[in-house]
């Protein structure tokens, strides 16, 4: 059995920009992933199927790191020095709208990337999510009045590893759009200076997860693919592992395996498999969840694992 949240249900739609319309080749393209729309300024956006490592994963022009989960992220401009004209902000419509009264968890994960040319300066707090009942548009973005459902007081400065933004909130209003990005002025936001001479502080986004679990969302990584299809196509065991597990598959079609933790490091890699059965061991694996993605011609399956 995959642990992967008991049945809970994550409100984002396409939480790990994985389904979209075209892949990437220029800044400024988060309207290629499907569901998401840019609210304000010009987020990015970056897919393995890009071929010329200008706006791929994990190598692109602003450096190189592996997705938390899947083939994709999205990135974002959470400081500028000029205030509040230049970030940029996010945003999906939930799948349904939130109930008043009710507790709700929102995570996400964020990692820093900086590089001089293209002049990132700093790592900053107050990144965080709100939500809204309307949608917006860059030419009538939402306001920044300092307030918002989730945020991070902590400067995430971290440039290797995924770093989780979690909270919770009560619905006060039947919200049904949720905005990434940072709500707060320049005032109230604190940085650690990097480069001095440049204006911006970048991350890039993945994994965004509302829901009323709060186990379920602190952990969630994107699985991708219903489990009634995984079982079909492949077949993942034992889960807990003990020390090994297999992945077989009712066919011998080729396929290429990745592995990574939690962390988004990458453990394991093997292109090209066409055996019906793999044996892998896990000993030599940190405790923890196991991310296991495959992908064939017409198949991409993320799956977890237990390493206890």
């Amino acid at each position: 059995m995959a642990v992967n949240g008991m049945g809970q249900t994550n409100l984002v739609p396409n939480p790990s920009f994985e389904d979209y319309s075209l892949c990437p080749d220029s800044w400024a393209q988060i309207d290629r992933i499907n569901n998401w729309e840019a609210y304000k300024g010009s987020p990015d956006y970056f897919n393995s199927c890009e071929p010329t490592n200008s706006f791929s994963t994990p190598q692109n022009l602003m450096g190189n790191q592996s997705p938390a989960s899947g083939d994709s992220y999205a990135a974002l401009i959470f400081y500028s020095r000029d205030g509040i004209n230049a970030d940029e902000i996010m945003g999906v419509q939930l799948s349904q709208s939130l109930s008043i009264g009710t507790k709700y968890y929102i995570s996400f994960r964020i990692v820093l990337k900086y590089n001089n040319p293209f002049g990132v300066c700093c790592a900053n707090n107050k990144i965080g999510a709100k939500f809204s009942t309307q949608s917006y548009t860059t030419s009538n973005p939402p306001v920044i009045d300092n307030n918002a459902h989730v945020w991070t007081d902590s400067v995430i400065s971290d440039t290797l590893n995924w770093n989780l933004i979690f909270g919770s909130f009560t619905a006060d209003s039947t919200y049904n759009y949720l905005m990434i990005g940072n709500f707060f002025t320049n005032p109230n936001i604190i940085i650690n200076d990097i480069i001095p001479a440049n204006d911006f502080g970048y991350y890039y986004v993945d994994d965004v997860c509302v829901s009323t679990d709060s186990s379920y969302t602190a952990n969630y990584i994107y699985t991708g693919v219903e489990e009634e299809y995984l079982k079909d196509k492949f077949n993942i065991y034992p889960n807990p592992v003990n020390g090994y597990f297999y992945i077989n598959q009712s066919s011998t079609e080729p396929y290429d395996l990745i592995i990574h933790n939690t962390l988004g490091q990458k453990l394991y890699e093997e292109k090209n498999i066409n055996s019906n059965s793999k044996l892998i061991n896990s000993t030599q694996y940190t405790k923890g969840l196991l991310i296991i993605n495959i992908k064939s011609k017409n198949t991409s399956i993320t799956y977890k694992l237990l390493n206890p």
